[in-house]
């Protein structure tokens, strides 16, 4: 009998070792002399992105707002988002209601807060230093709040609205 590897035997045998060389390779990655997994970054994660340091940064924005939070009003709408997100919202407010927005955001740079409530629009500075920020407004039909973070500010926004 004779045994022989034909063409279509030679393609499969270096498929199958491309395929297990590649399959490999990406966990098999070490650098420095500590011949430890390096990290891979994909198409898909979020440079920056540290679940975390954000989990922190929501805490510390929360607990800034909840300590300048007032214990007699009455909350209609909050949240924690991220600044790269920011806050977009449009509440269900009662028209002649006078209602106070506070914003408070950790982390690094500024946001800014522009409450459109009828004219004029208002606009206001947040710094990312965890200081509390508020306006008082009307309610009204139409109400809009954004909170947007200036160039290149990182961290989180806690906000509030609550009926006085």
């Amino acid at each position: 009998m004779r045994f022989g590897v034909g063409g279509a035997g030679v393609l499969a045998a270096v498929l199958v070792s491309v395929c297990l060389t590649s399959c490999t390779s990406g966990t098999a990655r070490t650098g420095g002399s500590g011949g430890e997994p390096q990290p891979r970054v994909t198409a898909s994660a979020r440079p920056g992105a540290n679940p975390a340091a954000e989990r922190e940064l929501a805490a510390q924005a929360r607990a800034a707002l909840d300590a300048g939070g007032s214990r007699r009003a009455s909350m209609v709408e909050s949240g924690v988002e991220r600044v790269s997100e920011g806050v977009h919202t449009e509440p269900g407010t009662q028209p002649g209601r006078v209602y106070r927005l506070t914003v408070v955001c950790a982390g690094q740079g500024t946001a800014k807060v522009t409450l459109a409530s009828g004219a004029p629009v208002r606009a206001k500075t947040v710094p990312c230093d965890r200081s509390e920020v508020f306006e008082r407004f009307m309610g009204a039909r139409g109400v809009r709040i954004d909170v947007d973070g200036g160039a290149g500010a990182t961290g989180m926004i806690a906000w509030r609205i609550d009926r006085v």
